[in-house]
């Protein structure tokens, strides 16, 4: 039996010029960013080994969801991958779960063997796992919130 998704947090879009591409959204859309931050990611995984990176991500609403317009900034990661493979464009569909590791039990029990291609964390504040294989394209981003108030 299948499992179903939560509702969609946000569209993960890899750009090469952040400051362009916010440019972009607020001339042709009037969209304004909610919050701009550049990430550490000093200790992930990227396709099984351990690199180091860092991200520049801003988030733009869209009524129920968002748009995470996402730059890579130094080191390898998922982000400067799909740059070079794909150019800019839709990288991922993200969704917040209780439990990560639940729920990709819950993918292989319904016989999915979920490959996870890259797994970080926000200081402690949540985990990500970004899946390949399960979208028709895009990839699946599963997050938990971590601590106290998750």
């Amino acid at each position: 039996m299948p499992i179903s998704l939560p509702p969609l947090l946000h569209v993960g879009i890899i750009v090469e010029d952040f400051d362009r591409a916010v440019a972009d959204y607020a001339n042709r859309w009037g969209a304004g960013m909610e919050l701009i931050t550049d990430l550490e990611f000093p200790a992930a995984t990227l396709h099984g080994e351990e690199v180091g990176s860092s991200a520049r991500h801003g988030f733009i609403k869209t009524g129920a969801s968002e748009i995470e317009l996402i730059q890579p900034l130094k080191g390898r990661s998922p982000y400067t991958e799909f740059l070079d493979l794909h150019g800019e464009g839709v990288h991922h569909l993200a969704y917040v779960v209780e439990s990560i590791d639940q729920y990709l039990e819950s993918l292989r029990a319904t016989g999915e063997e979920p490959r996870a291609t890259f797994e970080a964390s926000v200081a402690g504040q949540a985990r990500f796992v970004y899946l390949d294989g399960l979208a028709h394209g895009p990839a699946i981003e599963l997050i938990e919130i971590l601590g106290e108030d998750a």
